[in-house]
């Protein structure tokens, strides 16, 4: 369909497809169906199985999903209720990105009363299908155009004191380079901070707060610096993914004095729990501990989440759970003692090997299974394995890394 579908139409093939589901063979019930029912139909019946991983309370509605691309953008409902800790019950939410709708479903589901702006016709048309599903008992107002085109009248008529944002990379520019900052993404957050800040002064009301997703290849650091207000920063992942960056913004409170004291808060969603750890002045405390190394393998190895890798807090990381890192470039670490809650991956060492040619050859004698890891190391994961001949298996590990002694080693451990 080019044109989004009306209330009504979505109504009927929502229906179909609920039959669908329920008939023992949907294929055959499909086949009796117009073409483009059909197809539309076949759309819906592929994506249900994501749906029910990524969104499950959009399952349970048989919530209508436009595109695979919208589905495979949109937050997971995890991430998305992660969300729900910015909000009050008190606030008046506008979501300036809305998309597919379910960071808004997630936040709004906690707020008094919430305005979702989307540009994008076909997105449009779904969140007026879901929404309502999904937030029977909550006023919702949907706005279909560009929020930054509309927003002294969004801010006017609803006087949100929250505004939720997911700036998207611009379009136009060099798509494969892999850096990027605030100043590449639409809307554009550094214009409109003051922006905001001028039109609640014209009104006479109190600064709002303001929460933005970003995403997690920008830089921490030049992100803080571009962002001086922001009073937290999150970052979120789910399973070993990181997913997101959030930055929690109140411009009704004083600014930190600089970014290295924003608070970092690292979330580890998923397997039914939750860990978070929280940095208070996270870069100012990084940068005033001094790391003691490791000068040889305690009995047990310590790999960071990748969360953490993105975070950046090496030394912090150490100190907080009393490990001594490998090597300043290795991002590894040691201890004789086991640390069960450690944020990652822990492994029990069971020998230590000075790397060498004569020992890759002696090595590749063996046939061995295992999870090859390499960091700081001569070779890459791939590289070794290939050298080693080596399988894969789910418990034992064979990791090359470099000591703070300069020495480069394969460290043979098991998974904990």
């Amino acid at each position: 369909m080019t044109q989004p579908p009306s209330l009504e139409e979505l109504a009927a093939l929502q229906d179909e497809l609920r039959q669908l589901l329920q008939h023992p063979k949907p294929e055959q019930r499909l086949g009796k169906l117009p073409q483009a029912e059909r197809l539309w139909l076949q759309q819906q019946l592929a994506q249900q199985r994501l749906v029910k991983d990524k969104l499950p309370s959009w399952q349970l509605v048989l919530a209508y999903i436009p595109s695979s691309l919208a589905l495979e953008q949109c937050s997971s409902q995890l991430a998305a209720e992660y969300k729900q800790r910015f909000v009050r019950r008190e606030d008046h939410l506008l979501d300036m990105t809305g998309g597919l709708g379910v960071d808004f479903s997630a936040l709004a589901a906690v707020a008094h009363a919430g305005v979702y702006v989307e540009q994008q016709p076909q997105l449009v048309a779904a969140a007026r299908y879901n929404l309502p599903l999904l937030l029977p008992d909550r006023p919702i107002t949907i706005y279909e155009g560009r929020s930054t085109e509309l927003l002294d009248e969004l801010l006017e008529r609803h006087q949100p004191t929250l505004i939720y944002l997911d700036p998207a990379r611009r379009e136009q520019g060099d798509r494969q380079r892999r850096v990027y900052a605030l100043e590449d993404c639409e809307p554009d957050l550094l214009g409109l901070l003051p922006r905001i800040r001028e039109r609640y002064s014209a009104l006479g009301l109190p600064l709002p707060r303001l929460l933005v997703k970003v995403s997690p290849m920008l830089d921490l650091k030049h992100t803080l610096r571009s962002v001086p207000e922001t009073k937290e920063l999150h970052v979120v992942a789910v399973q070993s993914e990181v997913k997101e960056l959030l930055l929690s913004i109140d411009l009704a409170a004083p600014s930190p004095s600089s970014y290295q004291d924003v608070p970092l808060v690292v979330s580890l969603l998923g397997g039914g729990q939750e860990q978070s750890l929280r940095f208070e002045r996270a870069f100012a405390e990084e940068e005033a501990l001094t790391a003691r190394y490791a000068t040889e393998l305690g009995r047990w190895l310590y790999l960071p989440h990748a969360a953490l890798m993105k975070a950046g807090l090496y030394k912090s990381l150490a100190a907080r759970y009393g490990l001594e890192p490998l090597h300043v470039s290795s991002h590894l670490y040691t201890s004789d003692e086991a640390y069960p809650h450690f944020p990652g991956r822990r492994y029990e060492v069971d020998e230590v090997l000075l790397f060498s040619s004569s020992l890759l050859r002696r090595l590749a004698k063996e046939r061995l299974a295992a999870q090859i890891i390499c960091r700081n190391f001569p070779l890459s994961a791939d590289e070794l394995r290939r050298r080693l001949k080596a399988a894969e298996h789910d418990t034992y590990a064979l990791l090359g890394t470099t000591l703070s002694t300069g020495e480069a080693v394969l460290i043979r451990c098991r998974r904990s």
